[in-house]
């Protein structure tokens, strides 16, 4: 026997699921907090590349003092051999010695006591001299005498007051000659004796990004990027700043300064202005 079944109402039937409002609300918040996910990730992104170029701009700028300045402030008024807006060169010493000896006209022996390892322009080298008591050194560019290793300039050096203590090994002790030719005279013993390359740097365009300049140690990028406008600028004895110097007021130089706006490479942040004073030593 068959038990019969209630009828639903008219008008109560109710379709499970959600109706069309609810939907377009449904996804107005979740586009909502979509777009607000991706305003927070994008804030976030934004602030890492401006604290990524602030870094970099601040490792430029401490190169600059530490590598740049360090070796500027080593030169002296007559080591610059160019000082323009984009270049400054200067003499840079390898070998310093002592004159022990005069052998003959043109011929001395030399004891060598400091020498350096530097990346210069290869294949140029000067040699200077300064006779004793004397602040001055004179200068041939493109000279430098023969010399070869000597235990007879052992044995002089020796003799002319060399520490005996001293274990220097021999190759520091050499004879020389040809200094006629270079000079014009024989350095007397006592003199000192210097033997110095070439260090040039350079603010040049950046082959690698776009609308910025780089500085240039000896032809190799030594810093970059940089704005555009970074420039060299000299201070002379008179307290006059000038952008070149003409090569018969180099030894006026005191200072050589650069000025600049170093930037970091994602373009997010301000970059940092430096105004580098680089005092030359007297």
């Amino acid at each position: 026997m068959s038990v019969p079944r209630p009828l639903t109402p008219a008008g109560s039937c109710r379709q499970e699921g959600f109706t069309l409002a609810e939907m377009l609300v449904a996804l107005a918040g979740a586009g909502l907090l979509v777009g607000l996910l991706i305003g927070l990730l994008g804030s976030q992104s934004r602030f890492h590349l401006r604290n990524e170029d602030a870094i970099q701009a601040s490792q430029i700028a401490r190169a600059l003092a530490d590598g740049m300045g360090a070796e500027i402030r080593s030169a002296g008024p007559g080591d610059l051999l160019l000082a323009t807006r984009d270049t400054v060169s200067l003499r840079v010493v390898v070998l310093s010695a002592v004159v022990c000896d005069t052998v003959s006209s043109g011929s001395i022996d030399l004891f060598a006591y400091d020498s350096i390892a530097a990346n210069l322009q290869s294949g140029w080298r000067g040699t200077a001299f300064s006779e004793p008591y004397s602040a001055d050194w004179v200068y041939a560019d493109g000279f430098t005498p023969v010399s070869s290793v000597s235990a007879a300039a052992e044995t002089a050096c020796r003799a002319a007051g060399a520490d005996r203590a001293n274990r220097m090994p021999t190759r520091w002790f050499r004879r020389t000659s040809g200094w006629n030719g270079g000079f014009g005279t024989t350095p007397v013993p006592g003199s000192l004796a210097r033997v110095y390359g070439r260090l040039t740097y350079a603010i040049r365009r950046s082959g690698s990004e776009a609308g910025t300049v780089s500085i240039r140690r000896n032809g190799q990028e030594f810093v970059s990027p940089l704005e555009l406008g970074a420039a060299f600028e000299y201070r002379l004895s008179s307290g006059a700043i000038q952008a070149g110097v003409a090569p018969a007021d180099l030894s006026r130089v005191r200072e050589v300064r650069l000025t600049g706006t170093a930037i970091g490479r994602n373009g997010r942040a301000a970059g940092r202005r430096v105004v580098y004073a680089m005092s030359l030593r007297n």
